[in-house]
């Protein structure tokens, strides 16, 4: 009943935004958002797991994941602080290897950084911060068009370390950098196990297109043009072992109700390279509210190839808050593992 209670309430939190948003009540929002607040459950139909990642086998209910937290801004800086706890997967493990921030079993920190900000052209951060580096990590859990993030991701793209980054907008051209911790955990070793250091550089030459634009609002007067977005990443230091380096390339294009994104990874490192590609095509309907999605992917490593594949259903509802999603992939190696499928429905609760 609480769980119940607790949901009711953001709903109606929701309503009274948008309504405030679409000019009717009385309600009028504040111009920051303290509350951060993510809540995913997951009706599993069907999981056959053999790697992290990969949900429970069979099916089942579960809590995929809950953050919580604030972010406050003023005229030039911005304090943000989310902590995400996130259910066990079928090897009893909470986060993917290259993922970050931890604290103890199923609980880290996402974000947790004071930023100043003087103008759009650049930023200055330092705390617990995103990794710039692969477009996939740059899209936020409850906006993905598939349930969970792409294996190459997964597999070699990292998403938050501690350390300190600057980074703008300078209209056609959008640039991070980033030197921090490789460190996954924060604790008293967090300066002790090597450096990160990344960057990232994206284009946008004809018009707007950004890390979602499948997010992008029905009377966007830009929906008519064919607009594309480009992408680089660097990355050097540990990773999973010292020296490793990284490069990676993107391409986002999106054209009325189309819009793809593609990615190639490459990680060198002194045990060997490992490679990937992850192609997303898509197309929104019903005013933006529907979305409807593939994925096709490969990665390498060792020597041996692996494919996976999968599509999603994404239902956003007239309150921007709650989404609904259904989807299913099925994935393979690299190596001799058999292939694991996953197939579940994922109701989203959102607030940032």
């Amino acid at each position: 009943m609480r769980i119940a209670a607790a949901i009711a309430a953001l709903l109606g939190w929701c309503a009274a935004a948008r309504a405030a948003a679409d000019g009717e009540g009385d309600f009028v929002p504040p111009q920051t958002r303290p509350l951060v607040l993510l809540v995913q459950g997951d009706a599993l139909v069907a999981s056959a797991p053999t790697r992290f990642g990969d949900p429970a086998g069979g099916a089942s209910l579960r809590l995929r994941r809950v953050r919580a937290g604030e972010d406050l801004a003023g005229r030039s800086w911005r304090v943000r602080l989310v902590l995400e706890a996130q259910s066990a997967d079928a090897g009893g493990q909470h986060f993917a290897p290259v993922e970050g921030g931890r604290l103890a079993g199923p609980l880290r920190v996402t974000e947790a950084f004071a930023s100043w900000r003087p103008h759009r052209v650049f930023h200055l951060d330092a705390g617990a911060i995103s990794v710039p580096f692969s477009l996939t990590r740059q899209v936020g859990e409850a906006d993905l068009r598939l349930p969970e993030r792409s294996v190459i991701a997964q597999t070699l793209a990292p998403d938050f370390r501690v350390g300190a980054g600057i980074g703008g907008d300078l209209g056609a051209l959008a640039y991070a950098a980033a030197v921090m911790s490789s460190s996954r955990f924060i604790d008293g070793d967090l300066f002790q196990r090597g450096a990160l250091v990344a960057a990232r550089l994206a284009a946008e030459p004809i018009g707007p297109v950004g890390v979602t634009p499948w997010r992008r609002a029905p009377d966007d007067p830009w929906t008519d043009w064919f607009r594309f977005r480009h992408g680089v990443s660097f990355m050097y230091g540990t990773l999973y072992e010292a020296k490793s380096i990284g490069a990676g390339m993107d391409l986002s294009a999106q054209w009325r109700r189309l819009s793809t994104t593609s990615e190639y990874i490459f990680v060198h490192a002194p045990s060997g390279n490992q490679q990937g590609v992850v192609f997303e095509p898509g197309v929104s309907l019903i005013a933006r509210r529907l979305d409807v999605a593939a994925r096709g992917g490969w990665n390498r490593a060792a020597d041996a190839n692996g494919w996976s594949g999968g599509a999603a259903l994404t239902f956003y509802a007239k309150d921007p808050c709650a989404r609904l999603q259904a989807g299913f992939e099925r994935h393979t190696g690299p190596g001799p593992l058999p292939a694991a499928t996953y197939a579940l429905a994922r109701i989203t609760l959102a607030i940032d």
